[in-house]
C-alpha cells in the first residue's frame, strides 16, 4: 500500500461528526461541460468552502478529466466518498457538472438543493415529478445570463487560457451561488446577495418556477415571488 493511499484512507476516516456542524455540500463526479470533461470544480473551491466551516463531500474521480487526483481534494479538506450514495445521503446541497438522469433523481433527499448544468429544454415532466415529490430546490448553471443576455456558463467554458482558467471561473461562480444559499435562512436574503440565483432557479421546494418550461411541458408553474 502506497503512502498516498494510506493518507487518503486516513482522510476518509475523518470524524464525520464534524460534518454535521454545518450545511453539508456534496460534489458528484461526472462531467458533460466539455467533450473531454476537463473543466472541473477546482480543489481551491473545496478549500474555500471548508475554510468557511462547511463540510464538503467529494465523490472519487471528480477531477479526473483535468488530471487531478483524489488526494488534491482531500488536501483541500474534502471528505472523499467512494460512490454517489454517500453524497446523496449526507449532503444538503448537491453540485453535479452534468444533468442527473431520471434513474438518479429518486436518490435525492427531501428538501435538498441541486445545482447542475441542465438546459431548459432537457428538463422533463418526470424530472420535475421527482423534484416535487422530494420538495427539492433545483438551479441550473446554464440558465444564468451574462450582461448581453447570453449564457454565462458558455462564456466561462470558452474563456481564454484553457481549461484551468475556465475551471477557476466555474469555481468562483459556484461559490457565488453556494454561499448565499447556505448562509441565508430565507431565499429572499440569498437572492438579494446574488440576483443570478433568480435566473438559475427553475424549481423551488418542488414547485416549478420557470414559465418557458411550464409552457413546453404544459404544466402549472408559480412565480418565485408568489411562493415567498
Amino acid at each position: 500500500m502506497t503512502e498516498d493511499h494510506e493518507y487518503e484512507t486516513q482522510r476518509e476516516a475523518v470524524d464525520e461528526a464534524t460534518a454535521q456542524r454545518g450545511l453539508a455540500i456534496g460534489i458528484l463526479a461526472g462531467n458533460t461541460l466539455t467533450p473531454r470533461g476537463d473543466v472541473v470544480v477546482p480543489p481551491y473551491t473545496v478549500e474555500t468552502l471548508v475554510e468557511n466551516h462547511l463540510p464538503v463531500y467529494v465523490e472519487r474521480g471528480l477531477g479526473q478529466g483535468a488530471g487531478l487526483i483524489d488526494l488534491d481534494y482531500a488536501d483541500a479538506g474534502a471528505i472523499l466518498a467512494a460512490d454517489a450514495d454517500k453524497l446523496y445521503r449526507s449532503s444538503d446541497l448537491l453540485v453535479c457538472l452534468r444533468p442527473l438522469s431520471i434513474e438518479e433523481m429518486p436518490q435525492l433527499r427531501d428538501h435538498q438543493i441541486l445545482i447542475t448544468p441542465v438546459r431548459s429544454d432537457e428538463v422533463t415532466a418526470d424530472h420535475l415529478s421527482v423534484l416535487q415529490l422530494k420538495s427539492a430546490t433545483a438551479l441550473s448553471l446554464r440558465m444564468i445570463r451574462n450582461v448581453e443576455g447570453g449564457e454565462l456558463l458558455q462564456d466561462i467554458l470558452l474563456a481564454d487560457g484553457g481549461a484551468q482558467v475556465s475551471g477557476d471561473a466555474l469555481g468562483d461562480l459556484l461559490l457565488s451561488m453556494i454561499f448565499p444559499l447556505v448562509f441565508n435562512s430565507r431565499w429572499q436574503g440569498a437572492s438579494r446577495e446574488n440576483p443570478a440565483l433568480f435566473q438559475a432557479l427553475y424549481c423551488y421546494r418542488g414547485v416549478l418556477t420557470r414559465e418557458e418550461i411550464a409552457s413546453r411541458l404544459q404544466l402549472p408553474f408559480q412565480q418565485i415571488g408568489d411562493l415567498l
